[in-house]
């Protein structure tokens, strides 16, 4: 069979060619650590990769929503913590304010500082985030309080409870109201009343000498409520805890389809491109060698 000049170059310039160009391929994959870069590297690959990156996007908004979450079910845990303590002292105090021994001077001593434990109580109440939005008011960027100047507290938030997104399909709320927190504690006839309230009527007592024992069963009702309050938010710190884990699992599964469809196996990698170069290097010295013989120029 004849061989012409022309087609025996023409033959080895594209091997050739071809072989190089898989080398720049490797030297890519190595360089960058990626096997698909481009669309044209591996159509399929490349399509399911902006699948799953996108929904790698997905998860990592989730993963920062739970610790906004977490930020705010800390503190609402660590204001209502604080509240309980204080409304534990009230207790103690409208106990100690209704004993007989007690002078009218005694009495309004005390009533100091239960006024001193309602504007605490206040304080805690409009307590905010670290972007500055009250944690019981709501959608409500301004306080979720506010005192007239009678000094009764009102709410200036709104019913809605905060919510955060934890997955495709998932929210969890992490907002308490501070109308169901501090301004309903369940009274007797299916009634309620605000802590606020009850606090300044006891603290009113104690200022003008009389006995507050009136008041120390709702201050006990008070206690009970904030302290239910205070355990939903622990329950729903387990429920975020649970949607935490479950998201991790979640990411660690798409890391590693994308790790699988994306990332350069180095080994193979090194191995494939050291084997093609000694290949190139090869077919160009044989190729010089042949081209050299002058049976070469024969062959037609």
């Amino acid at each position: 069979m004849q061989i012409s000049t022309s087609a025996f170059f023409r033959q080895n310039t594209e091997n050739l060619q071809e072989l190089k160009t898989q080398t720049v391929k490797l030297q890519e994959e190595i360089s960058t650590g990626k096997k698909v870069n481009i669309a044209s590297d591996d159509p399929v690959a490349f399509s399911d990769l902006a699948l799953l990156k996108a929904r790698d996007s997905r998860l990592q908004q989730y993963s920062r929503n739970i610790d906004v979450a977490r930020q705010r079910l800390s503190l609402q845990e660590s204001s209502l913590n604080q509240a309980t303590n204080i409304i534990t002292r009230l207790h103690e105090l409208s106990i100690q304010g209704a004993n007989d021994t007690l002078t009218v001077a005694d009495r309004k001593l005390m009533s100091t500082e239960v006024k001193g434990l309602g504007d605490s109580l206040y304080d805690l109440a409009n307590t905010l985030d670290a972007n500055g939005q009250p944690i019981f008011g709501g959608y409500q960027s301004e306080a979720a309080f506010e005192k007239t100047v009678d000094g009764a507290v009102i709410y200036r938030g709104d019913a809605y409870e905060t919510q955060q997104a934890v997955g495709d399909h998932e929210k969890i709320v992490v907002g308490l109201s501070g109308h169901e927190v501090f301004d309903r504690v369940p009274m007797s006839g299916a009634q309620s009343k605000s802590v606020f309230e009850i606090v300044k009527e006891m603290g009113d007592a104690l200022a003008n000498g009389d006995s507050p024992a009136t008041g120390r069963d709702e201050i006990a009702s008070a206690l009970e409520h904030v302290t239910a309050q205070l355990a939903l938010v622990g329950s729903r710190s387990a429920i975020l805890d649970t949607a935490a884990q479950k998201l991790q699992s979640t990411q660690t599964a798409t890391t590693s389809q994308i790790s699988i469809l994306e990332d350069t196996n180095m080994e193979k990698a090194i191995s494939e491109l050291t084997q093609k170069m000694t290949t190139i290097n090869a077919a160009q010295a044989s190729f010089v060698k042949i081209s050299d013989l002058s049976l070469f120029n024969y062959l037609k």
